[in-house]
């Protein structure tokens, strides 16, 4: 065999792979981008361009500059409840009421507020009306009289 005819062959087999090459990834691209499709829409999900996206987002920025702009801001929901005190009734089962109906944030934090300023034995049963604009004081001072 002689030196061209080695190199011939040699080049031949280097086109060829090549080629084999160029197809296996130009068919694996597409595989790809059509299983990425297949994937986005069972999840409910689309795929769009850059632009689109940059469009969307620039529309979404106005939108929300004009809900500033017109002050919209959401209606405050202020919850009202009677509570009932029972004489005997322990502070924690009468701070959970008034956290189940949305009047504090957190019954631990008042049981807390009750404790350090020294109202818990001074709590009076009844039934009183709260709201959830009172902060912990205003609630305190409407459930517990101090003597004095």
């Amino acid at each position: 065999m002689t030196k061209q005819k080695i190199r011939a062959i040699a080049l031949g087999m280097l086109f060829a792979t090549s080629v084999i090459g160029a197809a296996y990834y130009m068919e694996f691209g597409s595989m790809a981008a059509a299983k990425l499709h297949d994937t986005l829409k069972k999840e409910g999900k689309v795929a769009i361009s850059e632009t689109e996206y940059k469009k969307l987002k620039e529309a979404a920025k106005q939108n929300k500059n004009t809900a500033v702009s017109n002050n919209q801001q959401p209606p405050k929901i202020v919850y009202v409840y009677f509570l009932t005190i029972q004489k005997g009734e322990k502070t924690n089962d009468f701070a959970q009421k008034l956290e189940d109906a949305h009047i504090i944030p957190d019954a631990d934090k008042f049981v807390a507020y009750l404790r350090t300023h020294g109202l818990t034995r001074y709590v009076r049963a009844g039934t009183y009306k709260v709201h959830s604009g009172m902060n912990y004081e205003e609630i305190a001072n409407l459930i517990a009289k101090k003597p004095g």
